[in-house]
């Protein structure tokens, strides 16, 4: 069923697990009874010869042929998928009433199609045949069907592989309105799609086909409480799924209008300033509880499980459970585990990145950074788990890079746990540091292939320098930075570390701070 996970066709997947040749209905229905007509007729030719002559062997080789080709005649491109039973199954959606449900035949008939739709001929057919109009008539009908709306916004979403379909869409005005009416919508499986729908719109402006981005942007930003929307998708949903799909779509459309507004700002469009589009409280809210629901440990992913099965409900997935390998790495369990995607982790950071930039944002950092932070907490808790941090690679330098690129944008705001996860992983660096050994040359070949590599020192004691530098901003920055909770051997060695630099101005500024703080708790 079209349920499954989509993707965009550019990366192979499409709106449902492909359909085998022998799950989809035949070619034609006319292909099927000249199929048994020649079949007969062959029988019929075999039984003559018994009494007769023989027919040369080389006419059945001609007959087969020809019923071949006229087989052939009705498919789509080099697929076996028939052109007649697509067209008329995409027409049958215009004799649809708004008040009356939809047949199981044409649902069956439409998931087939769905199917089918992954197939690039499939959608050059589709829309060499103008299906986005009858598939628009019966989003716009007012039809309270949502499976309808999920197969047909699914379908869609198959087509826009193709940037003709893209266009299409967004050249219509009145189109994207219903699209972005849709957003209202309380059905899980219909907004999974909908919201891949504009991932994948969104995916050909970021590939450089922007030609029909201004008309995206303009519709979104003219639609009332269209951000509004996204941002209560994401603090409502309980659906680990809809909030990955929502995450992403989110991510695309802040992309791909930042690039539209900054192309455009000398032009005559006088489009709609892009901070006042998106950077709404219900947006930003929306992205940081996301993150924080699909960053949760297994514990509570269990409890949200078992929770889900008393009330009849299947959608939290079931937790990965602890290997013997990940407790062996030469330091404490981290106590209950996170697992996340990594690419929600990047997609969570890419977003913050956009809008902490704006100087709107920076006006009202009081009010965006205490979540924001808490949420790069949870990434640096993440980080702290088995083979997360260690070895360091290029996801790894990604991740800290853009840490504290967004805790620079958030002027160094001191949260107390983010600042001692900070530090943690400050100390592992250190410690993977005084004790590198690099790759051991009495290894043999069988072991290096069996371990991962490990990156040069230098990147280490470079990617250290940078957290060690983040945090003597945050202890600059902060009101009250009592280290004394945290752990004296770290303290002691987070303090000998800035008086080793201490002629870079922000590490003596830094000292300087925890003197003070000192001399203060001190008198006290």
């Amino acid at each position: 069923m079209p349920k499954e996970d989509a993707e965009p066709l550019a990366s192979g997947v499409g709106g449902t697990v492909v359909a085998k040749e022998s799950e989809v209905p035949p070619p034609a229905e006319n292909a099927t009874h000249k199929e048994s007509d020649a079949s007969a007729s062959v029988s019929v030719s075999a039984s003559a010869s018994s009494a007769s002559t023989t027919p040369p062997p080389a006419q059945d080789d001609v007959e087969e042929a020809e019923l071949l080709e006229r087989m052939r005649g009705d498919a789509v491109g080099n697929t076996m998928y028939s052109s007649r039973f697509i067209l008329q199954t995409v027409l049958k959606l215009v004799e649809l009433q708004p008040e009356s449900p939809m047949e199981q035949q044409l649902e069956d008939d439409l998931c087939k199609v769905w199917d089918m739709s992954v197939a690039p001929e499939v959608v050059t057919l589709l829309l060499e045949n103008e299906a986005i109009d009858p598939i628009m008539y019966s989003l716009m009908a007012g039809c309270e069907d949502v499976r309808l709306y999920e197969i047909l916004i699914g379908l869609l979403g198959n087509m826009c592989a193709q940037v003709e379909c893209a266009e299409l869409l967004t050249c219509n005005h009145g189109t994207m309105e219903t699209l972005f009416k849709l957003t209202n919508c309380m059905d899980t499986a219909m907004l999974i799609q909908l919201m891949r729908l504009f991932q994948y719109i969104m995916a050909h402006v970021l590939s450089g086909k922007e030609q029909f981005a201004v008309d995206w942007y303009i519709c979104f930003a003219a639609f009332e409480n269209s951000a509004q929307n996204l941002g209560r998708i994401l603090q409502q949903s309980v659906s680990d799924e809809l909030l990955v799909a929502a995450l992403k779509a989110t991510n695309a459309v802040l992309a791909s209008c930042a690039l539209v507004e900054e192309e455009n700002a000398k032009s005559t469009l006088n489009l709609k300033p892009f901070a006042e589009v998106f950077l709404v409280p219900e947006l930003c809210d929306g992205v940081n509880s996301a993150f924080l629901r699909l960053m949760r440990d297994d514990q509570t992913k269990l409890a949200d499980e078992e929770a889900g099965e008393e009330n009849g409900e299947a959608d939290v997935p079931a937790v990965a459970q602890d290997s013997d390998e990940d407790a062996d790495v030469g330091y404490d369990s981290c106590g209950p585990k996170i697992t996340c995607d990594v690419e929600i982790i990047q997609t969570y950071l890419n977003i913050c990145t956009i809008l902490v930039q704006l100087p709107e944002a920076q006006a009202s950092m009081d009010v965006y950074a205490p979540s924001i932070v808490s949420c790069l907490a949870r990434i640096l808790q993440f980080l702290q788990q088995p083979l997360q941090l260690i070895p360091l690679g290029e996801r790894q330098e990604e991740y800290l890079e853009d840490l504290a690129h967004i805790w620079s944008r958030l002027k160094y705001f001191y949260h107390k746990e983010a600042f001692s996860n900070l530090l943690e992983l400050w100390y592992r660096l250190k410690q993977h540091i005084d004790n590198y050994t690099g790759s051991d040359p009495e290894t043999n070949d069988f072991e290096d292939d069996d371990e991962e590599e490990d990156a040069p020192k230098e990147q280490y004691v470079e990617n250290a320098f940078k957290l060690l530098r983040l945090l003597a901003c945050m202890v600059i920055k902060a009101e009250n930075s009592d280290l004394q909770e945290i752990g004296d051997e770290k303290v002691q060695l987070f303090v000998s570390a800035l008086k080793a630099e201490e002629e870079d101005a922000i590490f003596s500024k830094a000292l300087e701070c925890l003197s003070d703080k000192d001399k203060e708790s001190g008198q006290a």
